[in-house]
């Protein structure tokens, strides 16, 4: 081998052990396992020119929604100078600064605390919110990022002071207190390593330096059980397919987290989050996935999401159950996918095709009902409606529920003019005895002094039904959170007021039980004469699902998301969101309730300068996800096509 060809060879040996050797650690193996949320933009340049080839990227450039992103863009700027974004940097300042990863995380640093008497685990009010970003060769930029950064700090009212960081110079930012805050806002900033850390939390943002001299955390997220199996199923699913997101949350540390920045529960009475913790729902151990953009073989996915729920077998479970107490309804048995069914319409919002083993949920559903109400009544209410001479006298556990199938199929739409209550959905059960049921529902609803018989024109002539007006969910939700199928559920009471469906209305279509939060909305099913199977939209996800993977599902689902989305722009454009009874918006104001029970809440954004619905539309194609019920979790794969 000629002397230069060699020298050559371990030149390039050296460079490559040294780029190793020096290369900034993953934020994943920086952060410790006390991460409660985590969002990683591994390459927010190549992220960035992928979304902008997507329709919603096309949207987001259109001529016709400048007016509202440069009014959006002002209105975070001025929520900035307002002291509105806690380590004061977004997105746009860190352009010509970051090199590679961005992360976000919020960390819950103390340990879980318990009361020495009951044993009860206690409201944690510690909480952390790191940034790292990847500045290798822009240390120069980073720095002019500082200047900019205490420009902003000391504009907000803010004291600067020099403080050691893991041994390494920062810098520290103290806010003077609002009203109504709680607690005093601290800020550090640090460039060690090739990154720049950003934080609100000294002991947390040390321990991140001293990570970085050692190349890891002593315990990090990137180890933590619950990440790694997460990360794992999803990058397998993807087959090598680099992430443009990754993303991770412990559903109920992340709650506690979100409670601790608001500065703790503030309601009195029952807490379902303390709730669903005692009834074994603690066993969701984690969630996240992973998110592309332009994706496929042709470039046919605008978005292509993968995501895994983490749900190990309990240890406290009893012998032969997966889980214990309430989590145990919590069965979602996988099955082929079929059909949709005759009766639903063509013209809808969304459908969800799901199995869920009824006869096991209503039994373990006592637990939650005794839980919730702090009293053994679930037995009681059953033999009240069974021998009470003022009730039914349906026996509830032998007359119905034997009777109630696995499939569950739920379907939505949009009622014109959009209205807070536009969003219609309807649920149906589908049933193994036709007779019993009707039998023992009608006798119910008989009973029921906001009920009454009506009569509604079917495609085959004259179907008997019943409407109830201004029927209040009054029991808890879950909230399913989290792109395509959450794996992130978020407990939160109602919003202020309690929430109403008007004019609520049941009935029986062949072998189906339909439940509709409208009347309007229970007509046009039973006069459908459409099939949404033959549909070119529902075809064309189909076959996209297929390809995927799906064939023997937990979940299926289907969603124009123009029609999905009508409400919530309309809502938007006319900053009346929080009033939405949408799914969309009661999320949003579950999650939002956190730390805010007693408030009703109030648009932040003004969305007065969204174009009008219908240049909008062009840009949202349909979408659709399914979801395979694992021994240890739920694995979720969704996708979103061009229009």
């Amino acid at each position: 081998m000629p002397p230069s060809l060699r020298l050559a060879i371990c030149a390039i040996c050296v460079a490559a052990s040294s780029s190793v050797a020096f290369a900034v650690a993953p934020a994943a193996d920086l952060l410790p396992e006390s991460t409660k949320g985590f969002i990683s933009l591994p390459d927010f340049d190549e992220l960035s020119a992928r979304f902008d080839e997507t329709q919603l990227g096309e949207l987001a450039q259109h001529e016709d929604m400048k007016p509202f992103a440069e009014d959006i863009v002002k209105q975070f700027k001025e929520r900035l100078s307002d002291g509105g974004v806690k380590l004061g940097i977004k997105i746009d300042d860190l352009k010509g600064v970051y090199a590679g990863e961005i992360a976000v995380a919020l960390l819950q640093p103390e340990p879980d605390q318990f009361d020495e008497k009951t044993g009860k685990k206690l409201d944690n009010h510690s909480h952390a919110m790191m940034l790292i970003v990847d500045i290798t060769g822009k240390l120069p930029q980073a720095q002019a990022l500082l200047k900019k950064i205490e420009q902003n700090q000391v504009e907000q009212g803010a004291v600067k002071s020099s403080v050691k960081i893991g041994g390494i110079d920062g810098v520290k930012y103290v806010f003077p207190k609002k009203k109504g805050e709680v607690e005093q806002r601290i800020a550090y900033y640090v460039i060690n390593a090739d990154q720049l850390l950003a934080g609100d939390n000294l002991d947390v943002i040390s321990a991140i330096v001293k990570a970085q001299a050692a190349g890891k955390a002593a315990a990090p997220l990137s180890a933590f059980k619950p990440y790694a199996e997460v990360q794992s199923r999803c990058d397998k699913a993807a087959g090598g397919l680099a992430p443009n997101i990754r993303w991770f949350g412990e559903p109920f540390g992340l709650v506690e987290v979100l409670r601790a920045q608001s500065g703790g529960r503030k309601k009195r009475g029952k807490d379902l989050l303390k709730l669903l913790e005692s009834e074994g729902f603690e066993a969701i151990q984690g969630g996240g996935g992973v998110v592309n953009f332009n994706a496929g073989p042709n470039k046919e996915y605008d978005i292509l999401h993968r995501s895994f729920a983490y749900a190990p077998n309990d240890p406290k479970a009893e012998p032969g159950d997966r889980f214990m107490l309430g989590a145990r309804v919590m069965d979602f048995p996988n099955a082929p996918v079929e059909t949709p069914p005759s009766w639903v319409p063509e013209e809808l919002a969304t459908y969800l095709d799901f199995r869920f083993d009824m006869q096991d949920a209503f039994k373990y559903c006592k637990s939650i009902v005794n839980s919730y109400a702090d009293d053994e009544v679930f037995d009681e209410v059953m033999q009240s409606l069974k021998d009470d001479n003022l009730g039914p006298q349906v026996d509830i556990p032998n007359d119905i529920v034997p009777y109630l199938g696995q499939r569950v199929v739920q379907i939505s739409d949009c009622a014109l003019p959009v209205t807070p209550n536009s969003e219609r959905r309807l649920v149906a059960i589908q049933l193994t005895d036709v007779a019993k049921v009707k039998a023992a529902v009608w006798k119910i609803l008989k009973n029921e002094p906001n009920a009454e018989p009506i009569e509604l024109e079917g495609a085959e002539g004259k179907v008997e039904a019943w409407k109830l007006e201004e029927v209040e969910e009054e029991l808890p939700t879950l909230t399913i959170v989290g792109p395509g199928f959450s794996t992130a559920m978020v407990a939160a009471p109602q919003p202020a007021p309690a929430q109403k469906l008007p004019n609520m209305a049941i009935t029986i279509r062949g072998k189906w039980l339909l439940i509709s939060s409208h009347v309007t909305l229970l007509e046009k099913v039973l006069k459908s004469e459409s099939d949404l199977a033959k549909a070119a939209d529902y075809v064309a996800v189909q076959d996209a699902l297929t390809a995927l993977g799906s064939k023997n599902d937990s979940f299926y689902q289907f969603g124009r998301t123009d029609e999905a989305y009508r409400v919530t722009h309309e809502m938007l454009r006319t900053n009346q969101m929080p009033q939405s009874k949408s799914l969309l918006g009661e999320a949003i104001n579950r999650i939002w309730a956190i730390g805010h029970e007693d408030e009703i809440r109030q648009q932040e954004l003004d969305g007065s300068k969204l174009p009008p619905f219908e240049q909008v539309a062009p840009f949202l194609g349909p979408a659709g996800f399914f979801v395979e019920t694992q021994a240890d979790g739920w694995m979720e794969t969704g996708v979103t096509l061009r229009k």
